[in-house]
């Protein structure tokens, strides 16, 4: 009859332990890849895309934050014509959030170089936009937002 030594005794009981892990993590593979199948898209798109730049509002109590009302000019009236709302105040890394027409309203928040952040929307009135505590604040809602180019916006005072 054939002896195993100590070390080789040892080694031998540790290669069932070793087949085990091995299918313990085909088990956990096969899981977290029918969890990443089913996650909803923009969750999993959330860590690759880049992050919003807020619009701030600034003003007094009261009174307008976004106090000037644009238009929309010079876009063209195809079908294929349209300005891109950005997520932040630039091309890349930012990406399109939304698309304004010529003649769409906005309500101009901000200011930054060649950019304007806007709210827009179909009832622009309903925004609130108006400042309840004279703090500089991020719009959050409930209209769109974004950053469009000032070039393409034709600026009135309200």
């Amino acid at each position: 009859m054939f002896a195993l030594s100590p070390s080789r005794a040892i080694e031998s009981q540790r290669l069932p332990n070793i087949r085990q892990l091995d299918v313990l993590m085909q088990a956990i593979v096969l899981r977290l890849s029918l969890l990443l199948a089913l996650m909803p898209t923009g969750m999993a798109r959330a860590e690759t895309e880049p992050l919003n730049v807020p619009i701030l509002m600034r003003g007094a109590i009261g009174e307008d934050a976004c106090p000037e009302t644009g238009q929309v000019i010079e876009i063209g009236q195809g079908a294929e014509s349209f300005l891109p709302v950005q997520s932040g105040p630039g091309e890349a890394p930012f990406r399109e959030i939304g698309r304004l027409h010529d003649g769409d309203t906005v309500k101009v928040c901000e200011k930054l170089g060649p950019w304007v952040g806007v709210v827009h929307g179909s009832a622009l009135l309903g925004c609130r936009t108006t400042i309840i505590v004279p703090v500089e604040q991020s719009y959050t809602g409930p209209c769109e937002h974004g950053w469009v180019l000032t070039r393409y916006v034709s600026l009135s005072k309200d």
